[in-house]
């Protein structure tokens, strides 16, 4: 079935490589999280010392960007011991219909979004019931996604402290805290300033409904503090992002999991948090249905 999954895939790639793709959202879905953590828990799980995966994504935008396309990526790692994995992680787009998107041709098509290399520790530090975990995460990326890349991105690094509490059997939150570093070649780009410094906070709730049906709410604020470039827009301003992605998950086998998905792409708050803004941010989001298929 893994094949299938990725011969499915190379045939849209063929089928849709004369088509243009939209542009990425700055705030991280927590689907790159999420099968991550996914990829961790099976391994450690397994005697198997090869990781890896595919996620196949139909998505549909509400309001904002009248899209349709696949989000998809992929996954290919190690576990170097049962508490430690490392992985490299490949976003990438298909568009198949695409009318206001800015810079918009009507076209669709394949375009690479983020990449980046991951290492984990599952259990860095734990009590003694281990109903309380402190987990590590750390990316290094790549500039492969064009439009970062033009900006004069060369990477960015985050390092991720994921505090994970077990209420129960069934129902578990991760607080997660985030520092990360860009880096960039120069101080803006098309006359806005490119960032500096960004903070994470996250909480997570996992709700386990059945044996392999579950339910996961992540709500996450972004601060962004941006460089400071002369005549730029947001010159040195602080950028405020907040936003929710709901996943509902049912794991048809130890190797496939199928289920929906839901992200705001405009702040459920003002960037200068002046005012709250969650009706629209709400509406202007995106739906999913999709696919995941490990060795």
């Amino acid at each position: 079935m893994l094949q299938v999954a990725y011969i499915f895939l190379s045939s849209l790639i063929i089928a849709q490589s004369v088509l243009a793709a939209p542009t990425n959202q700055d705030e991280e879905v927590s689907a790159q999280l999420q099968t991550i953590q996914n990829l961790e828990e099976k391994a450690k799980n397994s005697s198997m010392k090869l990781i890896g995966s595919i996620d196949v994504r139909p998505t549909a935008s509400l309001k904002g960007q009248d899209s349709f396309r696949f989000e998809n990526s992929a996954d290919l790692g190690y576990q170097i011991t049962p508490q430690f994995q490392m992985l490299y992680h490949q976003d990438f787009w298909m568009n198949l219909y695409n009318s206001k998107l800015v810079g918009g041709s009507d076209g669709v098509g394949l375009i690479a979004q983020d990449g980046f290399l991951d290492w984990f520790y599952e259990g860095l530090a734990k009590n003694r019931s281990e109903d309380v975990l402190l987990h590590y995460e750390g990316r290094l990326y790549a500039p492969t996604f064009s439009n970062r890349r033009d900006a004069g991105m060369i990477t960015a690094l985050r390092s991720y402290f994921i505090l994970e509490t077990k209420v129960s059997n069934s129902v578990s939150f991760n607080f997660i805290e985030a520092p990360i570093v860009h880096v960039y070649s120069v101080a803006s780009h098309n006359g806005r300033a490119n960032p500096i410094v960004e903070n994470r906070l996250g909480v997570q709730f996992r709700w386990k409904l059945s044996e392999k049906l579950a339910f996961s709410m992540p709500l996450n604020w972004s601060a962004t503090r941006m460089r400071e470039a002369a005549g730029a827009m947001k010159s040195k301003a602080i950028e405020n992002f907040v936003w929710v992605n709901p996943e509902l998950t049912y794991k048809a086998s130890a190797q496939y999991s199928f289920g929906m998905a839901y992200y705001d792409t405009t702040s459920l708050i003002k960037s200068d948090f002046s005012a709250f803004q969650v009706g629209e941010g709400l509406e202007d989001g995106v739906v999913q249905l999709f696919l995941q298929a490990s060795l």
